[in-house]
């Protein structure tokens, strides 16, 4: 009996005692695998990233390049594509920068998706110099520019889905480690207080683990945020800001001089808008900036461009192929908009009426650049509210302006001075 008791407890012991290793063993992988993660896969989402920037950075200075109004070279589109190959050569065969260290990736899939995007901006600069070699012979809207469009669009397709393939590869790693912590948790359940004990001890460091994968997926997001903040958005109304709406009149100038078409810039202010703040507060102006910003949006086109400079001031943007037919198209715009404007627009709790003044510039009529367009359009929007507020004006190089702002003008738009 003595004997029997004693071998119970070896068993017992042994069980335990195995059970506790396996526990540990599990752990330890689990423990492994979270840091495997963070170390790994990290880096490769940023440089999944970082080739979209560079390749969009590319595309951007090249336009200006071709356009012949940029003090950069065509260096410069070359060094933002050698950047975009060498995050791509990282990701397959592993790399270091000042960021940190960038491991070759392994996994059949992703190595065959990343080869087709090396590939791809391979084919993007070639293209790049194609076109660069036929210069001005080359006419707007050529094979070789919609060529290079489509080849942009294909990157920036494709790079979004490698960064999306990345996060899945993720959340397949960590669906794993969950599956075998479900078989660690049965595991110990069948054994003794002691088996529980280890359990405890042992799930309480996984929860130190589980936090820096935490902290991993937060810093993924981290990363998507500052992606967004890329294309540069306004927090309350989602329009594009100040930097965006520079970026794209610059590019919209680009492709107006090649086409020879023409571009309206309108800085529209909201009037008496400050006293609705100090009256109603902040939620209630905010709603009136939402709702004014719905208002406009209702009654654009599809390829007209609204955006939230600052406070109560937005700028709309339109292109067309005639200064006659953009201005007929924004007339309408007008007075389809002050048509809703007549309805209040907040009715609960109380009524709120607004009226906005507004003043545009034309290019390449008033200015060739975003600045001298938004200092113009504000000049006009100006003397829109000294000829009593609610009205629309277009800027005239006849109209009567502030001495100081002449010298503005003149800065601004050297051509205005000759006229």
């Amino acid at each position: 009996m003595i004997a029997s008791k004693q071998e119970s407890s070896k068993t017992i012991f042994f069980l335990t005692a195995t059970a506790t290793i396996l526990s540990l063993l599990l752990l330890l992988y689990i423990h492994l695998s979270n840091q495997n993660t963070v170390k790994k896969y990290i880096p490769w989402i940023d440089a999944s990233m970082e080739i979209r920037l560079e390749v969009a950075l590319a595309h951007l200075w090249f336009e200006e390049v071709i356009s012949g109004d940029s003090g950069e070279s065509i260096k410069s589109v070359h060094e933002h594509i050698d950047q975009a190959k060498w995050y791509a050569i990282a990701i397959l065969d592993g790399g270091e920068n000042r960021q940190g260290i960038i491991l070759a990736i392994k996994d059949p899939k992703l190595r065959k998706q990343v080869n087709t995007l090396f590939y791809q901006i391979q084919l993007f600069e070639e293209t790049i110099n194609s076109r660069y070699k036929l210069g001005a012979k080359a006419l707007a809207g050529s094979d070789t520019d919609k060529q290079l469009d489509a080849q942009f669009s294909q990157l920036m397709d494709d790079t979004h889905k490698l960064e999306l393939s990345l996060k899945q590869h993720i959340n397949k790693e960590s669906e794993s480690q969950n599956s075998l912590l479900i078989l660690l948790l049965l595991t110990i359940s069948a054994l003794t207080t002691l088996s529980a004990l280890t359990l405890w001890r042992f799930t309480k460091n996984r929860s130190v683990y589980m936090q820096q994968l935490s902290l991993a997926n937060e810093q993924i997001s981290e990363q998507n945020h500052q992606l967004k903040e890329l294309a540069h958005t306004d927090q309350l109304t989602g329009l594009p800001n100040r930097k965006m709406l520079e970026t794209y009149t610059q590019q919209a100038l680009s492709r107006s001089r090649r086409k020879h078409s023409f571009l309206s810039l309108t800085f529209i202010d909201l009037d008496f808008f400050k006293p609705i703040n100090d009256q109603y507060g902040h939620n209630i102006g905010d709603k009136v900036l939402l709702n004014f910003t719905k208002a406009i949006k209702s009654e654009l086109r599809e390829d007209d461009l609204l955006g939230r400079l600052a406070g109560d001031e937005f700028i709309l943007i339109l292109q067309s192929d005639s200064d006659k037919e953009i201005q007929e198209s924004l007339d309408k715009i007008m007075i389809r908009v002050n048509k809703r404007l007549e309805h209040p627009i907040i009715s609960s709790p109380t009524e709120i009426h607004i009226r906005f003044s507004s003043g545009t510039a034309l290019a390449p009529l008033d200015g060739a650049s975003f600045n001298s367009l938004l200092h113009l359009a504000d000049l006009a929007m100006y003397e829109s509210k000294r000829q009593g507020r609610g009205q629309h004006s277009y800027f005239s190089h006849s109209s009567t302006f502030p001495a100081d702002s002449i010298d503005n003008i003149t800065q601004l738009n050297p051509e205005a001075a000759i006229e």
